[in-house]
């Protein structure tokens, strides 16, 4: 052979040898961009990136790769590449220790570094002791020298390009093979048994950060994606912003707003942000925190621009997806003042999630689906909104396509909004993450709370609003009621709800469950006889698109001085901004009880909200709360409720602090141990029986979920129609049909519910399921799908609700 390709460019069966990359060429633009991407703060390791980069694909050299790429051959295991490039890359690494300074901790460990990396970048990531099986293995190793020996055939074209990269030649790395796998070996029992866990946490922090941008680099250099150029955003653009929308700030609240504003603003002008990276913005539901907390990220921006010489990028995170596109209107909105903010909106700002469209504006052009999907995947953006899952399941993660935006984390500033929502077994694992995150790279948090979790010990943190208790006690827009001690069932909440309802006010009813929202929802619907319009429901059981439809009809009426009545799960709980007169609350975790009265008297129009809380059972006497939450959590709040009848919006504050002191003493923090203690020792995924990296799950599902397309009206059809055509069509290869399937993939997830069943009861659905999506079609319709309380099954009792 005369020449080695990388990748191929192919038009329909044809390959365009013009188009495709070569080998040595696509080595180099990896060894560019990685050394790029790669931060670490620890030492001089800025070459370890350039020389993974031009190392992590030599395995491509062998012809066996070459016909497994032309498609003439298969060639079986021989065409891998991954394991002889990570050997080639351990052996550069220790050739090349002496230039790493200031390393002196892990520097005889960078050569094992490089060998897992490299290893793993077409993998997830799997653990050190499966390295350390291959490295033992004689099949293994007369694979490497059979690869070797077919290398050998064309040494002198690959010594042309290893030395036009001033790498080692093809018979130096032969004749030090042994040695290569001797000295990792060695290291593997070093790290095993000898290292202390300050250093293997830096290892493994190092690791990742290196992982994320090799295969960034590396997606990218294939995909031929175009860089895009950072975008500065004035440090005073939320202050335009808000003298341009809000021209009436007399009344209370958004005096009160304001004040909290200007507060946190000048707060940053006195903290040192060279000691000071973790702080903490604790304030009342409705008081403002996303444009607060958004301007002081700027402005923190600014500063570390003008005295660390680098701009990190904003990551508002949110636990939930139904709060995400509000959050991303309103900093869309402030970002679109910018004058090139048209044409280049994504530069600016993304929205990265499972219902994310794939479109990425930049230049004045919509980029193509996979180019645009590479740049939304790795956050290549100043402003990121995103979800706890996507942010968490990224730093404690192990999955190679959640972990290709790491290393863009890297010298960010996050914001956790609602941070409360981490579960409280993880707060030890979220507090060691977060802090080595701030120490080896750069990064600065931001937790948002109006219910502060006790996650970092105080000394950790900064609080940026001083004195935040005086605006728990301003906002006393709320009374809260305890009914928890009089346990009912739903038809005694009903009568109740009678006998309370007043037309001149609105009402939400919180359930824990979508049965009893749904059996509670059908009762008072008919024993009120209201109309249609006047009462609403809500649940994850309804389309993602009728949901969205719902929240805005409800604000309609809530905005027109309408009473309506919605009756709903926790969907609503955080971050949806509705303000109702009265809101109605089954018992739950105290913290959920505290976000659902932030929809209540939220713009302080009137004189006290009032929220009731009871203790739902249903007939057979089973608490709707311990089927949702685990059991500690309701048996807290239900302790501290049952002490009081009533409590002040302006005491919640004390209440909260107690819960949390009583769940940080009660709750095991064992999880969150083995979990820091796997990452520590490159454990990611070992299989589900060995507590690995992969064990963080920060939802837990009850049961099994399918996801479910509902075929509710005629453009659902259509883009059903799409969906089956491009599937079935057999002349698109693979590549082709990932793209055109990314094209519908919104409007797909627009109609699919994620229906929960028990696990000895996986096939309940008597529907068509094709590609793993259960399908209803539209004349299915009434049997399946209840156009008010979403999908439906007669068998409510084989389904988690």
């Amino acid at each position: 052979m005369d020449r080695f390709y990388s990748h191929l460019e192919r038009r329909g069966e044809e390959v365009d040898l013009e188009r495709s990359i070569l080998l040595k060429n696509h080595l180099r633009e990896v060894g560019l961009k990685t050394i790029e991407y790669f931060f670490f703060e620890g030492g001089d390791l800025k070459n370890i990136g350039y020389y993974i980069g031009i190392t992590h694909d030599f395995g491509k050299y062998t012809t066996y790769f070459q016909k497994r790429l032309f498609e003439i051959e298969h060639c079986g295991d021989l065409a891998n590449h991954g394991f002889i490039s990570s050997l080639y890359s351990a052996y550069l690494i220790s050739r090349k220790l002496e230039e790493f300074k200031n390393v002196e901790d892990i520097k005889e460990f960078l050569p094992l570094v490089a060998f897992f990396v490299v290893y793993h970048h077409h993998l997830d990531l799997s653990s050190l002791s499966k390295l350390k099986s291959n490295l033992e293995s004689s099949d293994k190793k007369e694979l490497i020298l059979k690869q070797i020996e077919d290398m050998k055939s064309n040494s002198e074209i690959i010594n042309r390009d290893l030395k036009e990269l001033e790498l080692p030649l093809l018979e130096e790395f032969e004749r030090d093979l042994d040695d290569v796998i001797n000295l990792l070996r060695k290291r593997i029992y070093q790290f095993e048994n000898k290292l202390e866990e300050k250093i293997k946490e830096k290892i493994a922090i190092f690791c990742l950060v290196l992982f994320s941008a090799l295969i960034d680099a590396d997606k990218k250099s294939a995909g031929k994606v175009r860089d895009v150029e950072r975008r500065d955003i004035p440090e005073d653009i939320v202050e335009v912003y808000k003298r341009e929308t809000f021209k009436d700030n007399s009344d209370e609240i958004n005096l009160l707003r304001e004040e909290i504003f200007q507060k946190v603003i000048n707060k940053l002008k006195e903290i040192d942000i060279s000691k000071n990276k973790i702080f903490t913005l604790t304030s009342p539901t409705g008081s403002g925190k996303t444009l607060t907390g958004f301007a002081f990220a700027v402005k923190l921006r600014k500063r570390i621009e003008k005295e660390f010489g680098y701009t990190p990028r904003i990551i508002y995170s949110l636990p939930f997806i139904s709060i995400i596109n509000q959050n991303y209107d309103v900093l869309r909105n402030v970002l679109s003042k910018l004058p090139d903010f048209e044409g280049n909106s994504s530069a600016y700002i993304i929205s990265h999630h499972h219902l994310s469209k794939v479109e990425y504006e930049e230049g004045d052009e919509l980029r193509e689906v996979d180019e645009s999907l590479a740049l939304i995947e790795s956050w290549e953006s100043e402003v990121i909104v995103t979800t706890f899952v996507q942010l968490l399941h990224t730093i404690i993660g192990f999955k190679n396509s959640f972990l290709k935006k790491y290393h863009n984390i890297a010298r960010s500033i996050i914001i956790l909004d609602e941070v409360q929502n981490i579960p409280a077994e993880y707060w030890k694992l979220t507090e060691r993450i977060f802090k080595l995150m701030s120490q080896y790279l750069n990064c600065y948090i931001i937790l948002m709370t109006a219910t502060k979790p006790l996650i970092f010990s105080d000394g950790d943190t900064l609080e940026i609003l001083d004195n935040n208790e005086v605006y728990f006690e301003k906002l006393n827009r709320v009374v809260l009621y305890s009914n928890v001690k009089e346990q009912k069932g739903l038809n005694s909440l009903l009568s109740w709800f009678i006998d309370i309802y007043d037309p001149q006010k609105s009402y939400m009813i919180v359930l824990n469950t979508i049965k009893s929202s749904i059996e509670f929802y059908r009762m008072l619907k008919e024993q009120l006889s209201l109309k249609e319009k006047s009462i609403y429901y809500l649940s994850a059981n309804i389309i993602p698109k009728e949901r969205l439809d719902r929240i805005h009809r409800i604000k309609q009426d809530l905005g027109n001085n309408k009473k309506p009545i919605l009756v709903s799960t926790q969907v609503v709980e955080a971050g949806v901004d509705l303000d109702f007169d009265v809101v109605i609350r089954d018992l739950g975790p105290l913290d959920s009880v505290v976000q659902v009265a932030g929809r209540c008297n939220r713009n302080f129009k009137k004189e006290n909200g009032e929220i009731f809380v009871f203790f739902l059972k249903d007939d057979k006497g089973r608490s709707y709360a311990n089927m949702v939450y685990q059991k500690l959590t309701p048996r807290i709040t239900f302790e501290l409720f049952s002490e009081l009848e009533s409590v002040k919006e302006s005491e919640f504050i004390k209440i909260i602090n107690k819960y949390f002191e009583r769940l940080r003493f009660e709750k095991s923090q064992e999880e969150s141990e083995l979990i820091i203690s796997a990452l520590n020792n490159l454990r990611f995924y070992e299989g589900k029986e060995i507590i690995s990296v992969s064990s963080f799950e920060l939802i837990k599902e009850k049961g099994i979920v399918y996801p479910v397309f509902i075929e509710v009206d005629k453009p659902a059809m259509e883009t059903w129609s799409k969906f089956k055509s491009i599937i079935s069509d057999d002349s698109i290869d693979r590549w082709e049909k990932k793209k055109l399937l990314l094209n519908i993939k919104s409007q797909l997830e627009e109609y699919i519910i994620n229906v929960r069943v028990n696990k000895n009861e996986p096939w309940i659905f008597d529907i068509a399921f094709d590609q793993n999506i259960g399908y209803v079609a539209n004349k299915d319709i009434p049997e399946y799908y209840d156009s008010e309380t979403g999908f439906k099954k007669t068998e409510l009792s084989s389904v988690i609700f």
